[in-house]
């Protein structure tokens, strides 16, 4: 288990003093009872089941019905007001009228339930679903789906020039505009979208609403309207529990609980897992049940499901049967679930693990479960907050920071708004409850004052990718797609600019001019385009020597380079070692085998070669001429320009690791090479903080610059990035037009689709192999390789001839991603583990075998392998340019998708 760091917040989080110099007990000594403080004794007498009464809607929903007559409208309130009501009778009215409309939410699995909610509400022929992996009923007059779906229909009717045939268009979630990995689609949506076409926009967490709404009126020159409600349905309130078992309120009028700040940090939980069994317990005796317990990772959450004990018979409202009929019921739909590690756990003490490392079905039966009321608690982390519809009584908050996928870092308003917004079950509760756990990582006063605090503002997330600017093109000449970047949200946000900081930009910028003269570059604009490229090329060759030290098989290599090697330089220059390495200095001393041929005085001319500006090793010659022999060098040096010497290919052993990272290292030298800045005379101001008046004036040039730098600037100068790079690569032509290759290539509607097509164009992809297919597109699925340089070897070593298509894959895409690297565009790194991974599954081994192979959790195995699917389908929609590929791709789709990944 990792170790969850402390946060660095720079206090203590509880403080007191100890009375008569007396140590302090420890958590085990400190008796632990139930106690309720007695000022909860009115808060708790409030925890009933309300009475059954008609539906009466509220004030807020009536007004949103009302302004979506006349104009768009954005409704705020918090999760369990009822927004899906508006959404229902807004879709209702639509269908009554005849019309059509789509209803679009950031998750396949919020889809999934939403497709079955309204079917059942509007009849099973008049609802259709689009998530990527479903596909049914889709000429229905109500589609659900995922955003990207719908922003990849606006884009293929863009194309067409044809109208968009619908009337309403539903964004559940709708503060996914502002998420940094997904906000960008939200935004395309808001703006491609026609202004005949009514929006609703849903969302719990928005704190600026009113700044989106003028964007949006000022965006599609219509009228929208904000609808906020404030008041939560289910009120809620704070507890905080004591070491010792106290429950008690978490505030008062006057603040924080004072007692609250004397705790003895010797008297917390020093283990990393809660007391989940006598916390439950705690809670059962309170009825706070049921409850969400948010912990601080998947592993915490899995190993704390196991230390639940039996929950007690409780004869009158306990019905045994009607539970194991519903898990039957379940368990029939998804037999595989019957080998589920955690099914005895469900069953004798009704709680359930719920996390990204689980897979798909068994989180989807727990969901299920808990909206149906059958489970005492559900343990997951923070991020199930979004879009999960889990009710419960109470949820419980165990530490003030969470994990963001690189650090720990604390929670926000808006963190916390999700993660309590299930607290208080509308229709079952009159009161919901947020429980403050102590702990080394809680900060009760940070929860505290953020359970106050309102949400988050939104910004603009949009951002310019190959993917796009393809799409674009489809329809849209250059200027119309900058007059669309002008439309962006971003633009709104940065309208006002300060005028006095343009004036202070052009001053510095005429004190530049007088160095123009000196510039490599010639010109500012290049120097900061240059000097980036430089900067980042370097800082990554700095890491790349690092990370090729730590590289298996890096000492092989070393002790390989013995009198008579020949190596090559990261410039491809052959050398010969003459001397064994110095380990001490990590250097050896070698001979350099090409023209012109260097000697000194009679003696030939030697090198000191560091071990990490060496990029690969060649063969190991039978005798190498002594230091004065002038003929036998001439000689060797001949033989190696005839290439005699150089490696016959990539090794498939433990140095294939060590020579991956020197052929990275030698990319970037030859991308720092390509650049002006170390022949410039000003190399040393420019890039480093010299006393040089340059070095000053360029700081305060870059400072007002980016005052200045206008957002639609910014993104214009992105797409000519990107529109220059898609021409030089022949999917644009001189006229702004996409070739024929543009054209197949922009429904390549990925991440990554250059890459992809680059491969289809060298054929790299096997067209009649659809196992292999989907082992080679795997590594485009991943944002990061989660495995590292150090499974690289054993996994080449185990998997040869997976190897051996993964290399070429590799060498075919070197040109095009030493392009991407030297232009500043980011790429992904192509984990092998990828590829042997998927394609074990896609060859028919049993789910315990490929996660044996890969290592992996099961959610996120099962994710890789969707994900990989999802990727073949884009390969699979160029039927009519690539038929074999498409067919194949087709294929390897039906190999990935079976139990557990996909149910039957």
């Amino acid at each position: 288990m990792a170790i969850f760091p402390k946060m660095n917040t720079g206090k203590k989080y509880y403080r007191g003093r100890r009375r008569n110099n007396q140590a302090p007990a420890s958590p085990s000594q400190i008796p632990y009872v139930y106690k309720v403080n007695r000022s909860l004794h009115p808060v708790f007498d409030r925890i009933r089941t309300p009475e059954p009464a008609p539906f009466i809607p509220d004030p807020y929903q009536v007004e949103a019905l009302e302004k979506l007559v006349g104009s768009d409208v954005l409704v705020t309130a918090p999760t369990g007001s009822g927004k899906t009501y508006i959404a229902i009778e807004a879709l209702e009215k639509v269908f009554r009228q005849g019309g059509k409309s789509w209803y679009a939410s950031p998750l396949k699995a919020l889809s999934n339930a939403k497709y079955e909610e309204f079917r059942d509400i509007f009849g099973d022929e008049n609802v259709g679903i689009l998530t990527g992996d479903r596909k049914e009923n889709v000429h229905a007059p109500m589609i659900v789906g995922t955003t990207e779906i719908l922003r990849n229909q606006l884009y293929d009717i863009m194309h067409r020039g044809e109208n968009l045939d619908i009337d309403l268009v539903v964004l559940d979630e709708a503060h996914f505009l502002g998420d940094p990995d997904r906000g960008v689609v939200w935004e395309e949506v808001l703006i491609y979208l026609p202004p005949r076409v009514k929006l609703l926009l849903l969302s719990a967490t928005i704190r600026n609403a009113e700044q989106i709404c003028g964007w949006l009126a000022w965006m599609r020159n219509s009228s929208c309207k904000w609808v906020g409600a404030f008041e939560r349905p289910v009120p809620l309130y704070p507890l905080f529990l004591f070491p010792h078992g106290e429950l008690a309120p978490l505030g008062t009028r006057r603040g924080m609980l004072a007692k609250i700040r004397q705790i003895q940090p010797s008297s917390l939980p020093r283990s990393e897992i809660p007391e989940i069994p006598k916390i439950l317990d705690i809670l059962r005796k309170a009825n706070l049940l049921p409850a969400i317990f948010y912990l601080k990772s998947r592993s915490d959450c899995d190993k704390t499901v196991t230390f639940c004990r039996a929950r007690p018979a409780i004869a009158e409202r306990d019905d045994e049967q009607a539970f194991q009929d519903r898990l039957d019921a379940l368990l029939d739909d998804y037999p595989f679930l019957r080998k589920h590690q955690h099914l005895s756990i469900l069953k004798t003490c009704r709680v359930g693990s719920h996390h990204g490392g689980q897979l798909p079905h068994w989180k989807l039966a727990l969901e299920k479960m808990m909206q149906e009321g059958w489970l005492e608690a559900i343990f997951s982390t923070s991020t199930i907050a979004a879009g999960v519809n889990f009710p419960a009584r109470t949820v419980v908050v165990f530490q003030s920071d969470r994990f963001n996928g690189k650090e720990f870092v604390p929670l926000s308003a808006t963190d916390l708004l999700q993660m309590t917004g299930r607290a208080g079950r509308r229709g079952m509760d009159e009161i919901g409850f947020v429980l403050v756990y102590p702990g080394q990582h809680q900060d009760p006063q940070l929860i505290h004052d953020l359970l106050k605090s309102p949400p988050d503002e939104i910004q603009s997330q949009i951002r310019v990718n190959f993917s796009m600017i393809l799409n674009l093109l489809l329809s849209h000449t250059p200027e119309e797609i900058r007059s669309l970047f002008m439309a962006s949200l971003a633009t709104f946000q940065n309208l006002s600019q300060d005028s006095g900081a343009m004036k202070k930009l052009e001053t510095v910028r005429a004190e530049l001019g007088e160095w123009q003269d000196e510039m490599a570059c010639g010109s500012l604009e290049r120097l900061s385009e240059f000097r980036n490229q430089y900067a980042g090329a370097a800082d990554q060759l700095r890491k790349a020597r690092k990370s090729m030290k730590r590289t298996p098989g890096y000492k092989v290599f070393i002790e390989q380079l013995v009198p008579g090697r020949v190596f090559l330089s990261q410039r491809g220059t052959a050398y010969v070692c003459i001397a064994w390495p110095d380990l001490q200095f990590k250097n050896v001393e070698a001979v350099r085998l090409a023209h012109p041929v260097r000697f000194r005085r009679r003696h030939i001319k030697t090198h000191r070669a560091a071990f990490s500006r060496i990029r690969e090793q060649g063969v190991m010659l039978d005798s190498v001429p002594v230091s004065d022999d002038r003929k036998g060098w001439l000689d060797l040096v001949a033989r190696a320009a005839e290439g005699e010497f150089r490696p016959g290919g990539t090794d498939s052993g433990a140095s294939a690791p060590v020579e991956l990272a020197s052929m990275e290292m030698a990319a970037l030298t030859r991308r720092m090479d390509s650049l002006p800045c170390e022949k410039c005379s000003l190399f040393g101001p420019c890039l480093k903080d010299t006393e040089h008046p340059f070095s000053s004036a360029l700081r305060r040039y870059f400072y007002h610059f980016a005052q200045v730098d206008s957002t639609q600037e910014q993104l214009w100068r992105s797409f000519v990035k990107h529109y220059q790079l898609l021409q030089a690569e022949g999917y644009v032509d001189e006229g702004g037009q996409l070739t024929s290759d543009g054209l197949w290539a922009s429904k390549l509607r990925l991440d990554q689709p250059l890459l992809i097509s680059e491969g289809i164009r060298k054929n790299v992809f096997p067209q009649d192999k659809p196992e292999l297919l989907a082992a080679l597109i795997a590594p485009f699925v991943m944002d990061r390789d989660r495995q590292g340089d150090v499974q690289l070897a054993t996994f080449v070593w185990k998997f040869p001839d997976l190897a051996k298509p993964f290399f070429k894959m590799l060498q075919n895409l070197q040109r095009l991603r030493e392009r991407l690297q030297a232009e500043g565009f980011e790429i992904p790194p192509l984990p092998f583990w990828s590829v042997v991974t998927v394609y074990h599954w896609a060859l028919g081994l049993s789910w315990d075998k490929v996660r044996e192979i890969s290592g992996m959790d099961e959610g996120d195995l099962a994710m890789i392998i969707l994900r990989t699917a999802d990727h073949l389908r884009q390969i699979e929609s160029l039927s009519e340019t690539h038929p074999q590929l498409a067919t194949t791709a087709g294929q390897a789709i039906r190999l990935l998708l079976r139990e557990p990944v996909q149910a039957p």
